[in-house]
């Protein structure tokens, strides 16, 4: 069995999973942003819900960048050089793997495909994962496409600020899914999307994008718009396929297990 958990900038999900990977229970709870509160309510959560008898390893994702299981930076969230694989170990006798959530997902959405695959999650902020051959590629470990900085109309500010999809939710006060308005998927969305995949398609070279997050998991709305309009700035340069992370909202539940697995395995 496996404990996994996904901390996000707003919710964070635990899960235990079976040697197989397939998710028995689950829950979902706000993320409280002060850290020593957070790591208090995680512990009580776990303890309060989940039956830990039978527990092999912890997978943890979290935003931001990771070195040496240690969260360094959290994007969106305050926590700097957060040891929480220390804490987990102390607290429930196994040890805990901490990877960047981007990087779990795009290793559960791509790990049987072969070429590059790079995943985007459009969510509090945006996130990225490189996948080389069903791998995570060593050399974008730290992949952060959502702090790079573009200018749309006449704002200039980083990508996640334009593009994330809580930055239309709390434009239309409504989440994602649920706006209505026709220039928003033919146009609004995909021209803020297009501005930061046209870098990382010329950059990177990926055989595939696989879209998460509340605004990713709408690709199938403006996924026409977005193609014109990559296709208009690449020019000759080939246009990978844009798919949905078929995972859904459990992508990078589904990664920490794999990572888990694959962590406690070697050891």
């Amino acid at each position: 069995m496996y404990l996994l958990i996904d901390v996000g900038g707003t919710k964070t999900l635990i899960a235990i999973a079976d040697k197989r990977g397939k998710v028995l229970h689950s829950l979902k709870f706000p993320t409280i942003r002060d850290q020593k509160s957070f790591t208090k309510n995680l512990i009580q959560q776990i303890r309060s819900n989940f039956a830990l008898s039978d527990i092999t390893a912890i997978g943890v994702a979290m935003p931001g960048i990771i070195k040496k299981n240690i969260a360094v930076e959290m994007g969106n969230l305050p926590w700097k050089n957060f040891n929480l694989a220390s804490i987990l170990k102390q607290e429930f006798g196994v040890n805990a793997y901490i990877e960047n959530d981007a990087n779990l997902a795009a290793l559960a959405e791509a790990q049987r495909q072969t070429g590059r695959s790079i995943y985007l999650t459009f969510s509090t902020g945006i996130g990225g994962g490189i996948i080389d051959d069903g791998q995570l590629s060593p050399r974008h470990k730290d992949f952060e496409p959502g702090h790079n900085i573009y200018q749309l109309g006449n704002q200039t500010a980083e990508w996640e600020d334009l593009a994330a999809a809580k930055t239309f939710h709390d434009k239309y006060n409504m989440n994602v899914q649920d706006i209505t308005e026709d220039n928003f998927w033919s146009t609004e969305a995909p021209e803020a999307i297009a501005i930061g995949l046209i870098p990382i398609i010329q950059g990177l070279k990926p055989d595939r994008i696989i879209f998460g997050g509340p605004l990713g998991f709408e690709l199938n709305r403006y996924r026409t718009p977005l193609r014109k309009l990559l296709k208009a700035k690449l020019g000759k340069s080939p246009l990978p396929r844009l798919f949905v992370a078929k995972f859904g909202n459990f992508s990078v539940i589904q990664g920490c297990y794999l990572y888990a697995k694959t962590k406690s395995t070697r050891k």
